[in-house]
């Protein structure tokens, strides 16, 4: 397994030739694709926004983190530049609709529908955080949708994480720190200004960071100020609500498919520090055909700090 990490890590850098040629076209260089084609899907309690390229070969279908939007996924696409991909505002995120109480297996049979509602078949699968969680669980279930998967720092706990948060056990959304975050905005300038600087997001490429903060407000009826689309009390109860996420366990074995798992490091308190890894580091050895690309010098932001690495990754994937 060592070995096996070892040489995709090196073949991903360039170091040693690659066994396949990549049948998706990847530029290192950002192309101008159009902008995508962006449509409500509604499903039976709720609405998504999604936003397609339209392009050749298998579908890619691209699930973000907590509490962004689709659209960090823009540079990633900017390099794919001849692939179809999918790219879904997750329930409680961007221009989707926020019915309900913060559910993750909800979540995942959003996007179970929307895979049944569109018919895609042979998906190239890439999740980011929690987005990761849902890309698994969702190929869990329905594996014979899928082609092959990339996961991206995904939050799948280690087993007995999941009954034993000490941190987490007696907090609500409102005592989460991620529920206090500044809710009123002129701008879109003024959100990127405020954090070009500031940790996470000065670790990421500012090109990332424009698209997230162009996408992440949206208009106040009645008022001068822009609010964040994913409401902070939504994203912490999202961070809290772990209960039942296990069941991600039981599916893993169902995973009879290329996955490639993209790994940060872990830290201490990492229910706290979202710049940790959550990812159980053992996750690698449950996964039938599984191949892990550790990168113990980036956060958990992996697509937002090397959306290159990511969109090459992803094409690498779509080759095998």
């Amino acid at each position: 397994m060592e070995v096996s990490r070892l040489y995709n890590f090196l073949a991903l850098q360039g170091s040693i030739p690659r066994a396949t040629t990549p049948l998706l076209r990847y530029h290192q260089e950002v192309t101008l694709r159009s902008q995508p084609h962006n449509f409500e899907l509604d499903l039976h309690d709720t609405t998504l926004r999604v936003h397609e390229w339209e392009g050749s070969g298998d579908p890619i279908l691209m699930l973000h983190a907590t509490g962004f939007h689709s659209r960090c996924w823009d540079q990633i696409v900017q390099r794919l530049p001849d692939a179809h991909i999918y790219a879904v505002d997750l329930r409680f995120h961007g221009a989707s609709a926020a019915q309900g109480e913060v559910d993750w297996v909800m979540m995942a049979r959003d996007i179970e529908q929307l895979i049944d509602n569109l018919d895609l078949q042979r998906i190239l699968g890439v999740g980011h955080s929690l987005g990761g969680y849902l890309t698994a669980h969702v190929a869990g279930e329905r594996v014979e949708r899928f082609r092959s998967l990339v996961l991206i720092d995904p939050v799948i706990l280690p087993r007995d994480r999941y009954e034993t948060e000490p941190e987490m056990a007696d907090m609500t959304p409102d005592m989460h720190p991620v529920s206090r975050r500044k809710n009123q905005w002129r701008d879109c300038d003024e959100m990127f200004e405020r954090f070009r600087q500031k940790p996470p997001f000065d670790t990421w490429q500012e090109a990332v960071l424009r698209d997230y903060c162009e996408y992440a407000l949206v208009e106040v009826p009645g008022e001068s100020y822009l609010k964040l689309a994913c409401d902070p009390l939504h994203e912490a109860a999202i961070y809290l609500s772990q209960a039942g996420n296990n069941k991600v366990y039981d599916l893993l074995p169902n995973l009879q498919l290329p996955v490639t798992l993209m790994r940060a490091p872990s830290v201490a308190r990492a229910a706290i520090n979202l710049s940790g890894s959550p990812t159980y580091p053992g996750l690698i050895d449950l996964l039938p055909q599984g191949r892990e690309i550790y990168l113990p010098n980036m956060s958990h932001f992996i697509p937002m700090e090397d959306p290159d690495l990511v969109a090459r990754t992803i094409a690498e994937a779509a080759a095998v």
